[in-house]
């Protein structure tokens, strides 16, 4: 039980600092606001603050539980001082109808309970887990922010992961999933609120109902997820936009949307366009200065770690070593479309009620959503179906059910608008019911991501946490495995995620980074036949003096063909003269285009190791050496693979009088390749800074690794539910 005081300190202090920032912000704002509404806009106002301090904190390596604590008497006193603790809103907001003052209440009331309990219970969902809490815990251990070159979401903005940081410092995963759970509660009651101020109380007392009883909604809101949040602060945007807020307030709206979550940044489009509408652009200079100002940290914090601004995305624009630009192409063409996924109508059918393909469903109301379009009747409605487009312009980047939560708000306030009061109520009710844990296992076969039961024995700790946590948690008990029999500082390379937040040990997934794609690369180079050192192409050409060589790239596939994804790759540049290999030295300069970083491994003498263009196939790449002089030379051998059959080469030479062409594209021939392929890989795999492999069952790897340990170099130490840990010899 003293764990459960320590659960709600630590959230409650960091709601109750972000409430007092806000109480002090809004009376600077001078926004004349009822007593109803200032509390819960407070909240979501004063998070920006709270979010931007720790974020400082974190700069200054200061992250320490004495220091949260001073900071934050120190903003409750100041407030307490301020006045903020005082409420002196004279206006009351319209009452709403008799059957909606105990029907919204009532619902509310049990699903906050619910929600609250879920979010108390130990953490175990996928990203929470993973990475969100893992950064948070690896900041807290490190008293400040780190670069992270593992894992490419290290690299998000992570506005709220700064609020989980102030709870977590007190009371750890759990506290962090119940600050995101108060934006979960808070988002309702701003619907509510924004009825009952513009005139459509049943409306928002509806929608508000509409949005909370969602099971993606439920179960994304009560983990340590940050898309609940997105949607709260997306849609106090639009509500101070409507309340005529100051623009610098709306701007540091803006610009904290931007650091929640990048997609979230399209809401700033919203009071651009309503004040671009009403020609007050000297107010739109403010408004971005503010929104520039608030967001600036994080894209900042990417150009200093990782080169890239826009990290992990754009990096054909700002290339870098952290995130490859063929695995975002890649990434972001399988986020549009994903598995089983054949046509649009098909989607509707997994939001609403299916769920398996998309992660989550929104429950069969939203079959619904396409009467939200008689909402255009009335100028409210019309100015929710403006925000629902778009906050929803960013869905068709990633299709899964929580993606839709920032635009989910203004689809159902345009839905409540557009429906019968009496209707309403009914349709409402039925939602909670068929929304609530268990409830829809008894009308969908199989449904997708969802709270199905209510935790509450974990919630209070009745039960044993850690016992909880490997019952329901998948990779938990793995997750500790590697924390007990591995060293401080251990580099674990693994196929598959696991909750990293509950080990203290870097764990390095092979797709979550250009570095774990490079050690994964080691390894497939041995494993598989098409990735092997066997192919060779041979450039012979007449005896000259060159200063230089370049070996270009000259095709570019059509997009959709066969070969429009083949990755071009060199493991060994060999120059000769006279059947003799010219001898490296350290006059040699070597470059590349693209991927520059790599091109050394092209001529380390190495088998396993290998250059790879890291991006699709186009005419114009090379790769190019050097001489530091004069050279005379008359053939130029390529070692590489067969896994790039759209390559076309053509071999250029320096002279004195310029660059010219040598030779083009000459054909493929096999050649052998050592085999001791496997042990050689595993030794480049410990150059990298990898001590330790994590393997489950079901990964691809493990047939080859468990079957030829020792030719790998590698000894289990340990296992657990699937999970084997290896150590490298």
């Amino acid at each position: 039980m003293p764990k459960v005081f320590s659960v709600l300190f630590g959230a409650l202090f960091a709601v109750l600092c972000s409430w007092a920032l806000g109480r002090m912000l809004l009376k600077r704002a001078r926004l004349a606001l009822a007593r109803e509404e200032a509390h819960v806009l407070a909240f979501v106002c004063g998070a920006p603050l709270l979010s931007t301090l720790v974020f400082l904190l974190c700069i200054v390596r200061a992250v320490y539980d004495a220091v949260f604590l001073a900071a934050g008497l120190l903003i409750l006193a100041a407030a307490w001082r301020d006045g903020a603790f005082r409420s002196h809103a004279a206006e009351r907001l319209p009452a709403l109808p008799r059957l909606w003052r105990w029907l919204f209440p009532l619902i509310y009331a049990v699903y906050a309970a619910v929600a609250v309990l879920a979010a108390m219970a130990p953490e175990i969902s996928p990203d929470g887990s993973g990475y969100h809490l893992g950064f948070v815990a690896r900041y807290y251990r490190g008293h400040g922010l780190a670069r992270i070159d593992t894992n490419m979401y290290a690299a998000l903005s992570q506005g709220i992961e700064m609020l989980f940081l102030w709870a977590f410092a007190f009371g750890r995963h759990s506290a962090a999933a119940l600050v995101h759970c108060t934006f979960l509660l808070a988002t309702p009651l701003l619907m509510l609120r924004f009825g009952q101020r513009f005139g459509a109380p049943v409306a928002g007392a509806a929608a508000g109902l509409f949005f909370l009883c969602a099971p993606v909604v439920l179960v994304d809101g009560t983990s340590a997820y940050i898309d609940a949040a997105a949607a709260c602060i997306v849609f106090a945007i639009v509500y101070l936009t409507e309340r005529k807020a100051p623009p610098w307030l709306l701007g540091v709206m803006g610009g904290f949307a931007y650091a929640v979550k990048y997609t979230a940044a399209v809401a700033l489009l919203y009071p651009l366009l309503r004040l671009a509408w009403k020609k007050q652009w000297r107010a739109l200079v403010p408004l971005c200065a503010a929104a520039a100002l608030v967001a600036a940290p994080w894209p900042l914090r990417n150009w200093i770690f990782y080169g890239n601004p826009a990290a992990p995305l754009m990096n054909r624009v700002w290339p870098n070593q952290f995130v490859h630009a063929s695995f975002e192409q890649d990434y972001v063409e399988s986020m549009r479309r994903y598995p089983e996924i054949e046509s649009w109508p098909q989607v509707a059918m997994e939001l609403t009620v299916r769920g398996r393909l998309l992660a989550g469903f929104w429950g069969p109301l939203f079959l619904l959503a396409p009467l939200g379009l008689l909402a255009l009747r009335s100028g409210l409605g019309r100015r929710m179906l403006l925000a629902a487009a778009i906050a929803g312009s960013t869905y068709f980047s990633n299709i899964g059910a929580r993606f839709l939560m920032p635009a989910a708000p203004f689809v159902s306030y345009a839905m409540a608008l557009a429906l019968p009061s009496p209707v309403l109520a009914v349709l409402a009710a039925a939602h909670a019911v068929a929304g609530f844990p268990d409830m829809p296992e008894k009308y969908m076969e199989s449904p997708g991501w969802r709270l199905s039961k209510i935790p509450w024995r974990a919630a209070l700790r009745l039960e044993r946490e850690e016992a909880w946590l490997a019952e329901q948690s998948a990779g938990y008990r793995a997750a500790r495995m590697v924390e007990w029999l591995t060293p401080p500082g251990a580099l674990v390379f693994s196929f598959s995620g696991i909750p990293e937040s509950y080990t203290s040990r870097e764990i390095a997934v092979c797709f979550q980074s250009g570095r774990g794609e490079r050690l994964l690369d080691l390894l497939q180079v041995a494993m598989f036949t098409e990735m092997r050192p066997m192919a060779e192409r041979v450039f012979r050409f007449p005896r000259q003096p060159l200063t230089a060589l370049r070996v270009v790239q000259t095709n570019t596939p059509a997009p959709g063909s066969d070969r429009a994804k083949d990755l071009w790759s060199v493991f060994e540049v060999r120059v000769s003269q006279g059947g003799r290999e010219l001898a490296r030295d350290a006059s040699w300069r070597v470059w590349a285009e693209p991927n520059p970083w790599g091109a050394g491994l092209a001529f380390d003498g190495s088998p396993v190791t290998r250059w790879r263009s890291w991006e699709r196939i186009r005419a114009g790449m090379f790769l190019q050496a050097e001489f530091g002089g004069e050279r005379e030379a008359d053939e130029v051998r390529l070692v590489m693979s067969e896994d790039q059959h759209g390559v076309r080469l053509r071999l250029e030479g320096r002279t004195p009088a310029g660059w010219r062409t040598l030779g083009e594209d000459p054909p493929v021939r096999g050649i052998a390749f050592p085999l001791t392929l496997r042990r050689l890989a595993m030794r480049e795999l410990g150059r990298g800074g990898v001590t330790h492999l994590l393997v489950h069952e079901n990964d691809y790897a493990w047939a080859d690794l468990s079957k030829h340990a020792r030719a790998w170099g590698i000894r289990e130490i340990g296992a657990v539910d699937g999970y084997h840990l290896f150590q490298l010899e």
